[in-house]
């Protein structure tokens, strides 16, 4: 094997976990799971508003939502890789700072004196979450990149 082999291998070998890298932060941020989840999160908060036999239907549906779409997720997912500290470390920021908005937001409501504050509180913090995706995608794809293993 020549040098030029070997350095023409090992390009090929730098490209192909590119597309990797390329292909799991595509499908990580793929629209579909994105508005699943967020249909999830806003039945789950929302139904601290309904009545008892409903608010449970709620959560169920909210669950069912969340727990399936993340099935399917992981089920088509092109490429399988593990969660690394870093990522797992911002997926939970992530979520205690969506939790601190919902409470926040529905406190502020029923300080305002509106109805159905527990459902304000989880559309702003559905639409937050959304947004949040959004924005932070370029943010998660560095991190993705630095931890470079798929």
């Amino acid at each position: 094997m020549t040098a030029y082999d070997a350095q023409t291998a090992l390009d090929a070998i730098h490209h192909h976990r590119e597309q990797t890298l390329d292909e799991y932060v595509r499908h990580a941020n793929s629209r579909p799971y994105l508005i699943i989840s967020a249909l999830g999160l806003f039945a789950m908060c929302s139904s601290f508003d309904l009545p008892n036999p409903w608010n449970t239907a709620a959560v169920l549906a909210g669950n069912g939502l969340v727990l399936g779409g993340l099935f399917v997720y992981e089920r088509r997912a092109p490429v399988r890789r593990k969660t690394v500290g870093s990522e797992a470390l911002v997926y939970a920021a992530m979520g205690v700072l969506l939790v601190v908005l919902f409470w926040t937001v529905a406190i502020g409501a029923y300080f305002l004196g509106l109805p159905a504050r527990h459902t304000i509180a989880a559309a702003v913090t559905a639409l937050t979450a959304v947004a949040a995706s959004y924005a932070l995608r370029p943010y998660f794809e560095t991190i993705v990149r630095r931890n470079g293993h798929a």
